[in-house]
């Protein structure tokens, strides 16, 4: 079995990670068969890492119905967890970086030099949120991760062609010091542990194929305190710079994918921890893409530029869409990306929207704002269940059993995922979201649903299709798998672009 080991630096990487679970979840192809994450963050306790974590939690649950099968796509893609975590931890404990580096065991002349090198903000920093936008920090601090536990289950695990991607900022802290450190480790050869042993694998991992994602400036953060070190006015300078460093690393990486929004969303700014929670944005979704591009076995010939297994040259690609404007749509989309995630965000969403997860209207805090929530008028599922043939097999408990309650977790987040998109600056926005419809909640010009010249109107025609099928499951499912796999079906002969 195939597996591609997808490294998530800081937030960013977190949150494309993030999307890519979504589209996994979707049933978008995927070149391997497993995903292995593993999340490289000083701050663990950010929002956006937790939510990514409790999403790759459901996912694998979720991932347990689907048997290994080409008939059902929804969830289909394993995805791994090195000794149950998502965290490489780092070792150290220390909260300040004048901690980490010791300073107050040094010697007079050292402490001068370190007091030239950085500032007392800099030297008394909280690294428990960050490195707050200094790579400068992150280049000192992450230096240590290959003797994590994690790092070394990874060369434990590891075989042979398995393959590698890193996904960072390069605007930031966390993501542009990570990413060049990561890689010259996996590149370095005979990487000991701890204590000092060499890593297992290691050759295998020296020789593997591997990609990166560099995300450039997508979004600024407001105006910060005095005790941040964070500025958005220097996130384009960031950039610049790490891209003149990333020269050198022709011929160290396979492909290297770079992507960036001159449409910039304004977040609020907050140092880290549980208030560092940033809505999904399209460039993001857009990273995922990269991904799974980098593993698509119809792209190896251009993905991978190697004789002797030594790289000649590396392949740079950019993501780009056909119109501009503040909202994104399908058709706005290449035909490349069009056939990759019309069909599964379409059927997916669908499939949310019978179980009853919506978009509506509420007053909160004086404000009305959009929510997702599961209503008992638009949950055709539970309306229907005493009148469908389908249904007889999905009664009583069946929504409470453990992998139900986790698939609508999932389908719950994923509503709540393309909503947040929608709200952006530079928003994506290819559904009528608040549509309690099945035949008016995709937006644009496109032939989708299969609904011509049928006798049945609205959900009548999802239900028609579920009937028709119940009866060709493989008996050998129990009713969980059968559900999965009958919704499946059901929408992929309604939804087909």
């Amino acid at each position: 079995m195939s597996k591609l080991y997808v490294f998530g630096i800081g937030g960013t990487g977190a949150r494309v990670l993030k999307s890519l679970v979504m589209l996994l979840s979707a049933g978008v192809d995927c070149g391997v068969d497993t995903i292995v994450p593993i999340i490289i963050d000083r701050d663990i306790s950010n929002k956006d890492l937790s939510r990514t974590k409790l999403l790759i939690e459901d996912y694998v649950a979720v991932n347990k119905l689907n048997r290994a099968n080409d008939t059902n796509k929804f969830f289909k893609t394993k995805i791994s967890l090195l000794s149950g975590g998502l965290y490489l931890q780092l070792r150290d404990n220390a909260q300040k970086f004048a901690d980490f580096i010791g300073k107050s065991t040094m010697n007079d002349e050292n402490k001068a030099l370190v007091e030239m090198l950085f500032s007392n903000k800099t030297l008394d920093l909280d690294m428990t949120e960050g490195f707050q936008g200094n790579p400068n920090i992150g280049s000192v601090v992450l230096n240590q991760f290959d003797e994590s536990d994690v790092f070394v289950k990874f060369a434990n695990d590891f075989k042979d062609g398995d393959k590698i991607f890193i996904i960072s900022s390069i605007f930031g802290g966390t993501g542009a010091s990570g990413f060049p450190l990561l890689r010259r480790i996996l590149k370095t050869p005979n990487v000991k542990d701890g204590k000092g042993n060499t890593l297992p694998n290691w050759g295998l991992i020296n020789d593997a194929p591997i990609g990166a994602l560099s995300v450039l400036p997508y979004f600024i953060v407001g105006q910060a305190n005095e005790e941040s070190l964070v500025n958005s006015d220097t996130f384009i300078d960031k950039a610049r710079a790490a891209l003149s460093y990333y020269k050198t690393e022709d011929k160290k990486i396979d492909t290297l994918y770079y992507i960036a929004d001159r449409h910039t969303t304004t977040y609020e700014h907050h140092r880290g921890g549980e208030s560092q929670r940033n809505d999904a944005h399209f460039i993001e979704l857009a990273g995922a893409l990269a991904i799974l591009d980098f593993v698509n076995p119809l792209k190896s010939e251009i993905n991978f530029n190697r004789e002797n297994n030594i790289i000649q040259h590396t392949t740079y690609k950019e993501f780009a869409i056909i119109k501009g404007g503040r909202e994104i749509i399908f058709d706005q989309l290449a035909d490349e990306t069009k056939k990759l995630i019309i069909n599964p965000l379409t059927r997916f969403l669908l499939f949310a929207k019978y179980m009853g997860y919506s978009v509506i209207e509420k007053d909160i805090d004086g404000n009305r704002k959009k929510v997702v929530e599961r209503i008992d008028s638009f949950d055709i599922f539970k309306k229907e269940q005493k009148y469908q043939p389908y249904a007889k097999k999905f009664t009583g408990e069946f929504r409470q059993l453990d992998s139900i309650k986790k698939l609508e977790s999932v389908q719950k987040k994923f509503v709540e995922w393309l909503l947040e998109m929608e709200n952006q600056e530079h928003s994506f926005k290819p559904f009528n979201l608040m549509s309690p419809n099945c035949n008016d909640f995709i937006k644009g010009d496109l032939s989708i649903l299969k609904f011509k010249d049928f006798p049945y109107k609205n959900w009548a025609r999802v239900d028609n299709e579920l009937n028709r099928h119940i009866g060709k499951i493989d008996k050998s499912l129990n009713n969980e798998e059968c559900f999965l796999e009958l919704f499946y079906i059901a929408l992929e002969k309604l939804v087909n672009y």
